[in-house]
């Protein structure tokens, strides 16, 4: 009986271990290089609004910087390389809820199994924008947002 009890032990460790391997890290901003403190997250959703990971946005107080990484989730196909997005945009614009004519843009783009990014860029005064986009096997998954976080 207690040979059981130790087998099954072993299985739910090992179950545990692996459910581990195949989620996301937590969001901290170290674990993707980003500096500062989390201030917003934007999940990444496919046209039938599944979630297939989430944008982290970053800001830095004593730098001035913004930084961004899109992590893929399991349903957005963790752990495989499919091609995944993330872009800062810093907007001409100060006002909030303006259209963001591009003033500067970094991007990261390629073929990541589990995020892309960091990308950082300081925006003192003005709006960013923000984009992630993860692809794979059920098409295209996206999340965009203009002129937000302003200051």
């Amino acid at each position: 009986m207690r040979k059981r009890t130790v087998a099954s032990g072993l299985v739910v460790a090992v179950a545990a271990v692996g459910a581990t391997l195949i989620t996301a890290p937590a969001a901290s901003a170290g674990g993707y290089g980003c500096s500062g403190s989390l201030v917003s997250t934007y999940p990444v959703k496919d046209n039938g609004g599944v979630s297939r990971g989430d944008v982290y946005l970053y800001f830095d107080s004593s730098t001035g910087y913004n930084c961004a990484v899109t992590v893929k989730n399991s349903a957005g196909a963790y752990g495989t390389p499919t091609l995944t997005n993330v872009t800062l945009d810093r907007c001409k614009a100060g006002t909030s809820g303006s259209s963001c004519y591009s003033e500067k843009k970094v991007t990261d783009e390629g073929l990541y199994s589990s995020y892309a990014g960091p990308v950082s860029l300081s925006a003192s005064g003005r709006c960013i924008s923000i984009y992630g986009e993860i692809l794979g096997s059920w098409g295209t998954a996206q999340v965009s947002h203009e002129g937000v976080h302003c200051g």
